[in-house]
């Protein structure tokens, strides 16, 4: 049985993913400018998503994504509506 999708799991695993410690993931960190992810480090995070949480993210709405915290909602609505 799979872990159960939480603002906690997206955290631990978006952190691990970049290997940095959570607590640089706060809410309005911009990914490019505070986390340093660029396009292709992007991609890469969000297919890593999508394989975890077994949810789709589209290319439109990950172009949208500029911070952390929006990236943590897409990932919890995404995961709760499938």
């Amino acid at each position: 049985m799979s872990q159960p999708v939480t603002a906690e799991t997206v955290r631990a695993d978006t952190a691990r993913h970049l290997g940095i410690g959570g607590e640089q993931l706060l809410p309005g960190a911009l990914l490019a400018e505070d986390l340093g992810l660029d396009s292709l480090a992007g991609i890469e995070l969000s297919m890593s998503l999508e394989e975890r949480y077994g949810i789709n993210i589209t290319d439109d709405e990950l172009s949208e994504v500029t911070t952390y915290g929006h990236l943590e909602q897409l990932v919890l609505a995404k995961a709760s509506a499938r």
